[in-house]
């Protein structure tokens, strides 16, 4: 059977996933991702806050508690230079930190997201399959503990993937623009387009996994049929990727959002209409 399915046809179904969840009175399984996104969002601020505040106390053990006080009246100029320094070094280490750990937060979030949505995406899917199919699945806790677990699994896994790729990506610039120095205008832009797209294959390929998984395709076969199906699992996943780099919208709406309409886009693409059979 040729496979005729591409990016079109996971960027379509994207679009037809709110309609769907709408229309199938689904819109109640945001609810969990909102309450997990609460929770992500409170607990990542707080480590944050407490990765600032420790290293605080390591400057200030370090090179003692800054005080403006000396640059009153009666000041010793030095002294007083000191403390600005010292002030200074203490505000800049709390932003960097800050920054640099916020910043992990929002490139780690998706697969937190994506693990900890975990049991809440495989039940969307298997919902969707449902009213698509007609067939109902019996419930087993046995198979639903297995199924969080191999999301929990898969997502970290991706994860270890996309950033040893993109690390390969990083490489593989510098060295060019190195020996060729002229590229350099021109590799930049193109390692963001590909850490992009690397980055929606993977949001796409870990929504198709809920579908392959129900048919007992082992994790790594999983991986290689969304290779195989590259182009709809970048389609699907594009989307999620836009989500996720908004400032201020990837770490409040996205992980409500994203990760629904990406499970239900994989099955409509899957089971729908215009479904495509597993390869023997």
């Amino acid at each position: 059977m040729k496979i005729t399915h591409g990016f079109s046809d996971g960027i379509r179904t994207s679009f037809k996933a709110l309609p769907y969840m709408i229309k199938n009175n689904m819109l109640l399984w945001f609810l969990p991702a909102f309450f997990l996104t609460l929770a992500l969002s409170y607990g990542a601020f707080a480590l944050i806050d407490m990765a600032v505040d420790s290293a605080d106390r390591l400057y200030t053990d370090t090179f003692g508690e800054h005080s403006m006080d000396v640059c009153g009246e009666g000041m010793i100029v030095m002294d007083c230079i000191e403390e600005v320094f010292r002030a200074i070094g203490s505000y800049m280490l709390s932003i960097v930190i800050w920054v640099g750990l916020f910043w992990l937060k929002i490139k780690l979030l998706k697969y937190f997201v994506l693990a900890f949505l975990g049991p809440v995406m495989s039940v969307i899917s298997d919902v969707t399959e449902e009213k698509i199919t007609g067939v109902k699945r019996p419930f087993s806790l046995k198979k639903f503990i297995s199924e969080v677990f191999r999301g929990i699994r898969t997502a970290f896994l991706y994860l270890f993937i996309e950033l040893f790729l993109a690390f390969l990506l990083l490489v593989i610039a510098l060295f060019a623009g190195w020996v060729f120095p002229v590229l350099l205008p021109f590799l930049t832009p193109l390692e963001v387009i590909f850490a992009f797209i690397i980055g929606a294959f993977f949001y796409g390929a870990a929504a198709l996994d809920y579908v392959w998984e129900r048919e007992d395709v082992g994790a790594f076969g999983s991986l290689g049929l969304a290779f195989k199906f590259r182009r709809l699992a970048v389609g699907i996943g594009v989307p999620f990727a836009i989500w996720m780099a908004i400032p201020i919208v990837n770490f409040t709406l996205a992980p409500i959002f994203a990760p629904a309409l990406a499970t239900v886009a994989a099955v409509l693409a899957l089971k729908g209409d215009g479904k495509i059979s597993r390869p023997e």
